[in-house]
């Protein structure tokens, strides 16, 4: 009677198990690379495949839907989520994320002046996502983008180019 009991619990703890995996997998945070000013430099630059980094605030990371206003634009993180979830590009293009620290920006410079990865790299604008082949910038997408679908094609048909041009 005991030996079924057992049993009992740890079939429903595998099924909870995969319901919790199937459900993050699927509605989730998608998964990618923090990288930061002191990892910069090993994690994009000196990676041996393309590697596209989203410039961003965690605000903006974190947001679920498109704003009407542009001054919360998202489409261009949406775009990259998309792009991740389908793994397409699994093992062929590392995905990574920057949070640019909050007091960054320059109200009169109107630039990231305050972040040494951002004013290298001439950000202006966030969220911007930047597309990297051996350590040089083949492209780079500011601002928020007119809609998650323009954009996720955008960013696509570079990818697409990435790979035929090599």
């Amino acid at each position: 009677m005991k030996n079924s009991i057992w049993i009992k619990i740890i079939l429903i703890v595998i099924v909870i198990s995969g319901l919790y995996l199937i459900f993050t997998r699927l509605n989730g945070d998608t998964t990618i690379d923090k990288v930061t000013k002191n990892t910069f430099q090993q994690t994009v630059l000196e990676f041996p495949m393309p590697v596209i980094v989203v410039f961003c605030n965690n605000e903006l990371w974190n947001r679920k839907s498109v704003s009407w206003s542009s001054k919360e634009p998202a489409a261009t993180i949406l775009a990259i989520k998309e792009i991740m979830k389908e793994d397409e590009y699994n093992g062929k293009v590392k995905f990574c994320r920057y949070i640019v620290p909050d007091g960054s920006y320059n109200q009169a410079t109107r630039s990231f002046d305050n972040d040494s990865i951002c004013k290298e790299l001439n950000i202006k604008w966030c969220p911007t996502v930047i597309v990297f082949k051996d350590g040089n910038i083949i492209r780079k997408f500011e601002g928020g983008g007119c809609t998650v679908e323009k954009t996720k094609e955008q960013i696509e048909e570079e990818l697409y180019n990435l790979y035929n041009e090599y």
